[in-house]
């Protein structure tokens, strides 16, 4: 399964949004990156194409209440997230009899206002025929259809008595960190302890699942010469350059988040697909997950060092090259892995600019630019990275120049001006 099109009206910010993200040639699997300034709505935008991958019975878990999702201000009393969805035959299957063709087909969810309540509803196909979202990504009889999503708390340990709860669902606990700030991701650290377990008592699908864990996450993920050690009844090992060996509480936050989302990404892939055919090998001998879907991560930069950031993109579209990533970041760093068709702006908050897809000459410009020539495309809009200062001594500095070339005579607190200044005049180069 992938998403063909997001169509949004009327939804938190959005007045109306559309966007495609087919490559080309039905080609969706990559690297897709959502842009904007703080309170343009990133989050609101993963969280809406979570409501309409998981139906209305499950967003209504995910999301007690819907007040303030109907975008303020307008007329209507209706708003309505709708994806066009891409099945992939032989993979995505369908509930009940009814004829079915493999073509996109939408999954629509609409919002009403009535009163003081937001109810939400999954209107069904003309004619009153339970919809294709119905029979397919939204039924529990159904297979396939994968799809996970990550809000930018990603911790492992720790949560709510009601996060807890949701952290156990079978479909919740693929969103929860993305509408709970209080979730974590607790599970994937049991699961992992008990693969362990049941590998010691000899038993061979345990032992399968956690060696391919341990391969993938053992592919040249971690920088600083950081290695997988092992997988334990205390949890995941690290050991650094010089051996000394670290526990999950004892990492970093980047480290911690990291290696648990990519964990969690892998659980959830093999309980939906189990492991047989889930990866295979490469021409160059490293193992790759072949299966398909969709996985969100709202903030993916968060904790990770830029190193990091630059290469987390393309070892995630390495190793897991048929899943289409969407992700929302801040970092100039992470648009450098988007895929063609893959980098997507919000207006600012207020702006009656609409969001949109960027063009071609802005996605090349991004893709072969440095970090801060990629901060003053349309992408970030920043029109300085120059700190404060520094555009104010190269303006003064600029002036005191101009002055002396017209002939005209420093004074000498001028002449120790020029000379503070200096040093914001010096071209990235000369520095």
């Amino acid at each position: 399964m992938y998403i063909d099109k997001i169509t949004l009206q009327n939804i938190r910010g959005f007045k109306t949004l559309e966007f495609d993200l087919c490559r080309g040639d039905d080609q969706y699997a990559g690297w897709t990156v959502f842009t904007g300034d703080n309170g343009a709505g990133k989050s609101s935008l993963l969280k809406a194409i979570a409501v309409a991958l998981t139906g209305r019975d499950i967003a209504r878990s995910l999301q007690p209440s819907f007040h303030r999702w109907i975008r303020e201000g307008t007329d209507s009393q209706e708003s309505k997230i709708e994806l066009t969805i891409f099945p992939e035959k032989g993979v995505d299957t369908f509930s009940e009899k009814g004829q079915t063709t493999y073509k996109p087909f939408p999954a629509t969810i609409v919002l009403k206002f009535s009163g003081k309540d937001t109810s939400i509803e999954a209107p069904n196909s003309l004619g009153g025929k339970i919809s294709l979202a119905q029979r397919g990504l939204w039924s529990e009889d159904a297979r396939g259809w994968f799809s996970c999503g990550y809000g930018p708390f990603r911790r492992v340990f720790g949560a709510s008595p009601e996060a807890t709860r949701l952290m156990v669902g079978p479909t919740t606990e693929r969103y929860v960190t993305m509408f709970q700030e209080a979730a974590s991701l607790f599970e994937v650290d049991q699961w992992l302890r008990n693969l362990s377990h049941k590998t010691l008592e000899g038993k061979d699908s345990e032992r399968e699942k956690l060696n391919l864990l341990l391969e993938i996450l053992c592919d040249d993920l971690m920088p600083n010469q950081i290695t997988i050690d092992r997988v334990d009844s205390d949890g995941l090992w690290l050991k650094d350059r010089n051996g000394l060996q670290l526990a999950w509480s004892d990492m970093s936050d980047g480290y911690r988040a990291a290696l648990a989302l990519l964990a969690d990404i892998l659980r959830h892939l093999i309980n939906a697909y189990g492991s047989n055919g889930l990866a295979e090998r490469g021409a160059d001998g490293k193992l790759r997950i072949i299966r398909s879907g969709v996985v969100m991560i709202d903030e993916i930069d968060a904790h990770l060092h830029p190193e990091w950031q630059r290469e987390i993109g393309f070892w995630l579209k390495a190793h897991f090259p048929n899943i289409q990533f969407l992700v929302t970041t801040h970092s100039p760093i992470i648009c450098q892995a988007a895929d063609k068709n893959g980098l997507f702006v919000l207006p600012e908050p207020g702006s009656d600019t609409q969001a949109r897809a960027l063009n071609d000459d802005e996605y090349n410009k991004i893709i072969s630019s440095r970090p801060d020539t990629i901060l003053m495309t349309a992408a970030f809009g920043l029109t300085n990275t120059r700190s404060p200062r520094a555009v104010e001594g190269r303006a003064e500095y600029a002036r005191l120049m101009a002055k002396q070339r017209a002939g005209g005579q420093l004074t000498k607190d001028e002449q120790g001006k020029a000379k503070q200044f200096q040093l914001f005049a010096l071209t990235d180069e000369a520095l």
